[in-house]
Formats: C-alpha cells, structure tokens, sequence
C-alpha cells in the first residue's frame, strides 16, 4: 500500500507540473499569492500533560498559518496549513484542473493522555511489558508465606516500595493522522463521477490497559495499552442529474478496512514468576504473564442509491436505500497464555490447535431506507414527513462451545454451560442480536408575520432478538414557536417530549439495560436576542432535559427499590451574552453559562434471592463559565490591542448511600463516621486562560503582533489524582501527570501577505 501511495502522489505531482507547465506557454492571465505567518514562543517546561492534551505548544519559531493560491485558466489551486510541522498540524486546499478537481484535508491531532507514567515492568517488544524473574519470585516468595488475613495494604505497600522507587517514568500519547481526498472527473462526462480515499493512522498508546491477574495474589494492574490502527476508506459516487433540473438519481460503494497492528497486551504477573497449574492454596500457582486482546481486523461494504425529485412550490421528494456488510474473520487467540494448563483431550491450551474452531467467521447485514418529503404549498405553509427504517441482521455461524478456561483465580480448564432455550450456543454473550426499528417523523409550521409556529410528532418501533425487551416504541411530540419584531426582538421557544415503551420481556426479569429500558424525556428551551440599538445585543438562552427510567422491574420481583441501573437524570443550561460596539474602534463582549447535572444510579445485588447490598449513587456537578473579549483599534488598520479572558470552575459531588443492613454498609458500620460516605473530589475541575495580543502594520502586506498567554488548570478526583501508585490492595497505578498546572506564555508574529 505504501508504493502505491507514492506512485499516486507522483502522478497527482506530474498532472500539477504539466499543467502549470502548459499554462506558462501559453501565458494566460494569472493570479497567485498567499500569506505566511512566523512565529516565535517562549513558554516555561510544564509537568502536566493537559497542558497539551490536544495540541502542541512549539518553542522557538514556528509557522502557526500559511496559505498559497494560484488561479489561471487552466488550474484553480489553494493550500492552507496551520500549525506547519507540529504534532497538530492541518492541511487542506483544492487543485481544480482542466479535466480534474481535486480536494484534500490532512488532519493530525496528538493526545497527550499523561507524563511520567510510573512503571514497574519495562517494555521488550511491542505491546509486551516484562519484570525480572528474579524480583517476581521474591515478591511471590514473601506473599504467599504470609497467611492471607495478614496481606493487607500496609503489607503490599511495604513489599511493593523499593520496586516503586526503581519505577521507569513513560509518557502516555498518541498521535492520529487522517487524510481525505475527493477526485471530481465529471467535467469531461455527461453524469458527475467522484472517487474518494480515506487514510487514517493512529499509533503511540490507547492510554491505561490491563486489568485483574487471577491467582493466590490476584493484583488489578495498568500498562499503556499498545495503538497501532490503520482504516482505509475507497468510495466512488456517481449521479446524474435530469436536463430540466428537476432532481437526479444517485448512488456510491464504498469500502472499509481496519487493521490493528497491535491486538495485543502482555504482561508479567508481578506475583509468579513462571507458569504454574493452580491446585490449592497449600500449592499455589497461577500464570506467568497474562494476555489482553483489542479489536481484531474487520471489513465493512457499503452500497448506496437514491433519487431526488423536485416540484414546484418548492416541493421534494427523496427516496435512499444503503445496504452494507460487515465481515470479521480474524484468527481466534488460544484460550490461554499459561503454557501447563491442558485441555480434558491433553492438548495444550495456549495453542492454537487446541481450538475447535480457528476464526470467527462473523458476518452481520444492515438495511436502511429513507424517505422524505417537503413542501410550501401555500406561502407560509411548510410541511415536512420523514420515514426511516434500519435492520441488522446477524449472520454469523455460531457454534456450541464445549469448554474454556474458569474466571476462578485457578484459571483451569472448565466444561461450559450446557445449551439451553435462552442460550442455544451455551453463552448468552454468543447470541446473535438482531435488531430492527422504524421511524416516522411530521412536522407543520406556519407564519403569520413576524411569529412562526411549528408543531412535529415522531412515532418509532423496535424490535429486537435475544435482549431482555423484545420490543418497544418511541413515540412524541414537540412545539416551537419563533418571533421576530423587527431588528430589535427574537424569540425562540421550544417544548419536547417523547416516550418509550418496553415490551414482550418475561415476567422474571431483573432489571432492564437503559436503552431498552421505559423511558420518558422532557425537553424545553427558550432563546431571545434583543437589539436595543446597532452596536448593543444581548442574548439569554435556557435549555432543560429531564430523563426518567420508570417501571424497571426490580431484582426481587415487585420491589422498585431493586431497581439497578440509571433511573433519572437532569440537565439544566443557563447562557448569558453581550456584544457593544460603540464605535468603530471599540469591540466588546461577555458570555455566562451555568450548567447543573444530576444523574441517580443503583445497583442492587442478591444472596440466595435475598437483598444483599442496595447502593444508590446520586451524581452531580456544577459547571460556571464566563469569557470576556475586547479589540480596541487605537489607529484603524494600522495598531490592534486583542484582550480575552475565560475560567470555568466544575464541581462534582458523589453520593452513596446504601441499605443498612447490607455488607457493604456493616462493613463501614465502625468507621468515623460509620456506613458510606459522599465523595466530594468528584471530578472537579477549574480552567482559567487570559492572553493580551498586539498588533502593528507595519506595512500593507505586513503586520507585526506580539502577545502574553497565562493559563492556569487545577484538578481534584479521588481516585486518580495524588502520585500513590496503589491506592488500593492490591491496585498498581501508573498515577501519570496530568493535574494541575500554570502556564505563562510569550511570543510574537510576523504576518506577509504576498
């Protein structure tokens, strides 16, 4: 794929080159230019990674903009960059040829996920994270001595310090390359005919990976999760357009293909120096080094055709179908990693030939219709109606899986589940799950002067195999209502609301998933602008959501308080603006958003049918955000001063309350206070940014600017800020940087335009 790349970028080149070429002969009329802009920047090293989550912040000088253009009768070509050569740089433009037109976007985006990463284990491969035998056998060596009841935090922590202390520090990032091109031939044909391609790569680590080692010491543990990504997208579009311009006829294939070149996490157990069967805990055992899979490779065809017809008062008709395919066939990993463990045939479980069945062979269909239509059929009369139907269907070939390895720490072979009515193939995770749904959308509105009404229904059916709620509908309305007096007032009011339903689900359920759960949402929101004169406008905007989970069947059959899973949630949005230009050397405005969520959650568990723990967990955050903005042009064109300033202050509260009866309340019963308490770093975050910037012209096409960023980010959570690396027994964090920082940043531009 590489060469043919680079054979297609030399001949987009030589079409480019010949061109240019050809037009230089003939020396038609021209015009070309463009504009650079240089930076130079200062800024202090900085610890934290959010300080470049998503961008770079280049020291020294660097190209923040540039653009090049040139247009003759032969070639129509535009280039814009930002950010040149950075970690976050983009690049997009045009080439319209003679014959061709081509248009392309080259987007990289870095993610900065955390600094210095603490890790125990040193990476020999990639994806592959090792620790010395020697230091696993005396880590495992001075646990599994000790009676289990006197392994406790304290114990591990002592255990495990001299190892954290020789910790090697990794950054966490990534880095996502995506490019777009569109080649046009239509100009030379009597219907339009476009091919595209999509490249998009990702590397460096998808951030924390890992999770439980299963043993006598069963420790949860996290490594930067390998990214290796590669998706390709080939698509052709072709339409044609009817002579009278009445609509056309429309379709497109395109192609997908994902290849992960990193399906793998392995690790060493910390606690086991070597392959062992585990037997009992006189005899203790356990793997070695334990594997986590990522997505395997998987393909996706997609078809597409339509046709679009168009009458007079402004009337429409559209009708599209898309079907597609999605195939994955990748190699089955064997059961195991730990190379003692054997089958009941006496084969090895770590190999391959062990499997019954070597690739998954999976395949699944999805059908989607669409039909609209639209019209004024008299003046101020609009109406729109909208049906959409998808289905997906699974075809893979399932089969009855007859044994694999036991989630117990012993980790042995273990005959499966027998096949049963509710679980043909003896999972119920390998049931094929079909799913269906079809929606119609009406909406009238009408104006009457300056005020325009508008009133909508939506009614949607679904339909779904192997899932608690075989069926449900969806079904509401909503109003509107827009005014406008003049230049002076607008108003926008808006009322929503829909309902779902959840059906043909057995008596004996206990709980509901929340997207098939009973659901009712209420939306409402109001918008009004007013422009007391030119150079004053304010803006006011409210928006609420409400979310409800009613009638969940509970755990225990008739008890709502069992009820597990999201029951409500509530959002609320408050938005304030102001703009005032007195004169034309003065520009000013300021915004204001409060924001309040509340989410409620419980979860609910059993022991013999009997309420063991209840926990309700009442989520909440508050969000404050207001900005400031000021240009003064102390000379028109020629002295600009920019001013901005923002903060945004979250804070997050957790609470948990729980059954007193449960274990998880007696538990805490001795604690100061006793039972759950309410987590109040949850999640609280605070931003403030203010810059300054001044610029000069120096000339007609060039201007000199110079500025001061200060950026200050605090951030508190109870579970991953602070630098102990096992919070928990036994829980080995990595505990990278990317918390609270100060930012002060200097830098000057020169813009030419040329």
């Amino acid at each position: 794929m590489k060469r043919t790349m680079i054979i297609a970028a030399f001949f987009a080149m030589g079409l480019l080159v010949a061109n240019s070429f050809a037009a230089a002969q003939d020396a038609p009329p021209t015009t070309s230019g463009g504009q650079v802009t240089l930076g130079l920047l200062g800024a202090g090293d900085i610890s934290s990674s959010k300080f470049q989550e998503y961008r770079e912040v280049p020291k020294g000088v660097s190209i923040p903009f540039m653009n090049l253009f040139s247009k003759s009768s032969t070639l129509d070509f535009n280039l814009v960059g930002y950010n040149v050569r950075q970690g976050d740089q983009r690049y997009m433009g045009w080439a319209n040829l003679s014959w061709m037109d081509v248009a392309f976007d080259y987007n990289q985006i870095p993610h900065n996920m955390g600094n210095n990463a603490h890790m125990i284990w040193s990476e020999t491969a990639p994806g592959v994270w090792s620790m010395s035998p020697t230091l696993r056998k005396t880590l495992a060596d001075a646990s599994e001595l000790v009676p289990s009841a006197s392994r406790t935090y304290d114990f591990y922590n002592a255990l495990l310090t001299p190892t954290f202390n020789d910790a090697n520090l990794i950054d966490l990032s990534s880095l996502r390359k995506r490019g777009d091109a569109e080649f046009d031939v239509s100009k030379a044909l009597p219907f339009d005919l476009k091919f595209t391609y999509m490249r998009e790569v990702k590397s460096g680590t998808r951030g924390q990976g890992g999770g439980d080692i299963l043993g006598v010491v069963a420790p949860v543990v996290d490594v930067p999760e390998p990214l290796n990504d590669l998706i390709q997208d080939f698509g052709v579009r072709a339409a044609y357009n009817f002579n009278n311009k009445m609509g056309n006829v429309h379709a497109a294939f395109n192609r997908n293909l994902y290849n992960n070149r990193a399906e793998t996490l392995v690790l060493d157990n910390p606690f086991r120096p070597a392959d062992v069967v585990y037997t009992t805990t006189s005899v203790p055992g356990g793997p070695g080094s334990v594997r986590f899979t990522t997505a395997p490779d998987n393909e996706a065809s997609t078809f597409t055709t339509g046709v679009l017809l168009k009458f007079a008062h402004q009337t429409r008709l559209t009708g599209d179908v898309a079907m597609a395919s999605w195939t994955q066939n990748a190699q089955f990993y064997p059961y195991t990693i730990n190379s003692v463990v054997l089958t009941p045939a006496g084969a090895r479980a770590d190999s391959t030939s062990s499997l019954q069945q070597q690739s998954f062979n999976g395949k699944i269909n999805t059908t989607t219709l669409n039909f609209g239509f639209s019209s004024r059929p008299v003046e101020g009369l609009g109406l729109r109606m909208r049906y959409r139907s998808y289905e997906l269907k699974n075809k893979t070939n399932r089969f009855v899986i007859t044994g694999d390895l036991s989630p117990t720490p012993d980790r042995s072979w273990g005959a499966a589940d027998a096949p049963s009515v509710d679980a043909p193939y003896g999972h119920p995770t390998a049931l094929n799950y079909d799913t269906k749904s079809d929606r119609f959308d009406a909406s009238v509105s009408y104006d009457v002067k300056a005020l325009t009404l508008e009133g909508a229904y939506r009614y949607a059916k679904l339909t779904r195999t192997y899932r608690e709620a075989a069926s449900g509908k969806d079904n509401g309305y909503s109003f509107s209502a827009l005014f406008h007096a003049s230049d002076w007032l607008g108003f926008r009011g808006t009322y929503d609301e829909l309902k779902r339903t959840a059906s043909d689900y057995p008596s004996t359920t206990i709980g509901l998933m929340a997207d098939e759960a009973e659901r009712k949402t209420k939306r409402t929101g109001v918008d009004i602008e007013l422009t007391p004169m030119d150079s004053l406008s304010f803006t006011f905007a409210y928006f609420r959501k409400n979310d409800d989970y009613p009638n969940r069947p509970g755990r225990v059959a008739g008890n709502l308080d069992t009820t597990s899973g999201l029951l409500f949630a509530k959002y609320d949005t408050y938005t304030g603006e102001f703009e005032f230009t007195p004169n034309e050397r003065v520009e000013l405005s300021a915004y204001y958003t409060y924001e309040k969520n509340l989410q409620t959650n419980r979860w609910t568990t059993l022991t013999n049918g009997a309420i063991n723990n209840s926990l309700r967990y009442d989520g909440s955050d508050k969000t404050n955000t207001f900005g400031l903005n000021a240009v003064f042009h102390f000379v028109p064109e020629k002295w600009t001063c920019t001013l901005m300033a923002r903060h945004q202050k979250v804070d997050g509260l957790m609470g948990v309350t729980a059954n007193p009866s449960g274990s998880f309340y007696t538990s805490r019963a001795t604690a100061n206070p006793p039972g759950p308490q309410a987590i109040t770093d949850w999640d609280d975050t605070e931003l403030t940014t203010i810059g300054a910037q001044l610029d000069y012209a120096v000339a007609k096409a060039w201007t000199l600017g110079a500025g001061y960023m200060y950026e200050k980010y605090d951030y508190a959570d109870a579970y991953t800020s602070g630098t102990t690396l096992m919070p928990f027994s036994v829980s080995v964090f990595m505990k990278a940087d990317s918390g609270p920082y100060k930012a002060n940043v200097v830098y000057t531009k020169l813009t030419v335009r040329f």
